[in-house]
């Protein structure tokens, strides 16, 4: 007996409830935000699947399910067991959080339910579950939700995304990357479901599709339960596809909360008086408004196009621009220049090749790891929180933790010209690794407002500059992007990004507003230094009118030399 169109109704509606609340807030232990902490679960995996197999040996006849899990992983990872490799791609990635969540779930049910031989190894499991990583439901629901972003931010299609094939972008936009396992029909529906829920009803409509196609060519997908999950499919593409030409109609193809596709999905909508307005949508063409106020989507739009590599930036505008080596008149630098590469003259932002070597870089990496937390964000009223406008985990590292870390912070300051201690001149090392379709949105770096009463913000000053040193190379996406400017920097190891946050008075300069793309393959390791305010006045001086720039990096003085004697 099929289920009444109404009883799916308010189970849709009743299950979208649930995603929305969930996908508010990211957990404070969450896996999914961390490539870093997705290597752990490949090893944990193979910890649990080696408990699971002894257990078989004993009741492998009264378990056909419990085998059934071993061998479905086993097929999935094929005896490969780097974790970097298994978790680079987004759709192995998602498999690997739900074989912990979905599979897992109804293997530990029989654990507990068999035999006492079954509870030895239920006790091992969750041991091993209190020890170390562990993914939970929410991990499931924000990997799904980064597949949906990548599909979207990339413009990935759903049909090869679906069979975990899909394309680099920029310089990588020729090579093919393929998942071990494709998404099945289940899988799909999961998706669409979220997809509808975090308002991308267009996505929603192609994961759907995307689910009817997986389940017609599952052989195995045969009888009364394939039947109720082909039914529940189409309706929730009925339901989608009139909530889809809802909005549309009244609130258009696009805001900072939805997005839909310019046609509707009804036909009968391309009525006289209609069907010029959605020719009209779909004739739309972007102009890019570089240098110029953007409202939230032109700025949405801008970071997404620039994270697909796009340019745009004009000719005349990037013909200025110079490669370059500088000494800043410094001894250090006379034997070994700085790599300069001008991204922008304004604001100013230059790329710094081999700014750090791949030991050091390592180095940051291998002190940060044991130490990541799930990253904040300053959220509306002012307080820091987490949320997926910011996938990725962070740590913080202090210079008397390592006693490389002094001589990278000096190299750091020889070549910027800036003055980084004492701990009031910069702020400490900050490491970062990003997750499944990891991406920080767009956001200024500048913190302090008019009405801070903060002692010690009002001591430090503002985040006058920031250098960020990419810590590894990124296969495909994970670009930092400036939509005001129509800058795209693509992460290479040991290469950083530098910017001015601040004009010379003080001001935030709101076209060094950046975001960090999603990244689409493999894992992206950044680290952070902001350089705060009031330490660099004799080195990084104020201007003679209002809204002067930095233009260059800071030069070698004299001033500057007896401040760095001193450090």
């Amino acid at each position: 007996m099929e289920p009444s169109p109404a009883v799916i109704t308010l189970l849709l509606v009743f299950w979208l409830k649930i995603v929305s609340t969930s996908l508010s807030s990211i957990e404070a232990d969450d896996v999914f935000s961390s490539v870093s902490k997705m290597e752990d679960l490949v090893h944990q995996e193979k910890k649990l699947v080696d408990t699971v197999d002894s257990f078989l040996i004993e009741a492998k006849q009264r378990l056909a399910i419990v085998e059934d899990y071993v061998t479905t992983y086993r097929q999935a990872i094929k005896g490969e067991l780097n974790s970097a490799w298994l978790v680079a791609n987004p759709v192995d990635a998602y498999h690997l959080i739900k074989r912990f969540t979905v599979d897992w779930r109804t293997t530990e049910q029989i654990l507990r339910d068999v035999s006492i031989t079954s509870n030895d190894a239920c006790n091992h499991v969750m041991m091993l579950r209190d020890q170390s990583v562990f993914a939970e439901s929410h991990d499931l629901h924000g990997a799904a939700i980064a597949l949906i972003r990548l599909q979207d931010t990339y413009k990935l299609n759903v049909t090869a995304l679906a069979d975990g094939r899909y394309t680099g972008v920029d310089q990588s936009k020729e090579q093919v990357f393929q998942s071990l396992q494709d998404l099945s029909s289940r899988d799909c529906f999961f998706i669409a479901r979220h997809a509808f829920a975090d308002g991308y009803y267009d996505t929603a409509l192609e994961w759907g599709e995307a689910a009817l196609r997986q389940l017609a060519r599952e052989e195995d997908n045969v009888g009364p339960t394939t039947e109720i999950l082909g039914y529940e499919i189409k309706h929730f593409m009925n339901y989608a596809s009139i909530v889809h030409d809802d909005v549309l109609e009244k609130k258009g193809p696009l805001g900072m909360h939805w997005q839909t596709n310019s046609n509707p999905v009804n036909k009968k909508l391309f009525r006289s008086g209609s069907s010029e307005k959605y020719e009209s949508l779909s004739e739309q063409k972007f102009t890019p408004k570089l240098y110029q106020q953007q409202s939230e989507d032109e700025q949405n739009e801008s970071y997404e196009r620039l994270c697909r590599g796009e340019k745009l930036r004009t000719v005349k505008i990037d013909a200025s621009l110079r490669c370059h080596l500088v000494t800043r008149g410094h001894p250090a630098l006379l034997l070994q220049p700085a790599k300069v590469e001008q991204q922008s003259l304004d604001p100013m932002i230059v790329v710094l090749h081999d700014l750090l070597t791949d030991h050091q870089t390592d180095i940051l990496r291998q002190l940060a790891e044991p130490k990541l937390a799930t990253s904040s964000h300053l959220g509306p009223d002012g307080t820091f929180i987490r949320s997926m406008i910011r996938t990725s985990k962070n740590a913080w590292l202090e210079e008397n933790e390592n006693a490389s870390l002094p001589a990278i912070r000096r190299r750091m300051e020889i070549v910027t010209g800036l003055i980084y201690t004492p701990e009031t001149a910069s702020e400490h090392f900050q490491v970062a690794n990003y997750g499944i379709g990891g991406l920080y949105k767009t956001h200024t770096d500048s913190t302090v407002n008019r009405e801070d009463t903060d002692p010690w913000m009002l001591h430090i000053g503002d985040r006058i500059a920031t250098l960020m040193v990419y810590l590894t190379d990124v296969e495909a996406g994970g670009a930092t992007v400036f939509p005001n400017a129509g800058v795209t920097c693509w992460p290479r190891k040991g290469s950083a990004a530098f910017w001015w946050n601040l004009y010379k008075n003080g001001e935030p300069d709101l076209t060094t507003i950046h975001g960090a793309c999603p990244v689409l393959h493999g894992s992206k390791w950044v680290s952070n230094k902001w350089i705060r305010q009031y330490d660099q006045m004799f080195v990084a001086k104020c201007g003679l009118h209002f809204l002067e720039k930095f233009d260059a990096l800071v030069p070698h003085t004299r001033v500057y030399a007896d401040m760095m004697s001193r450090n």
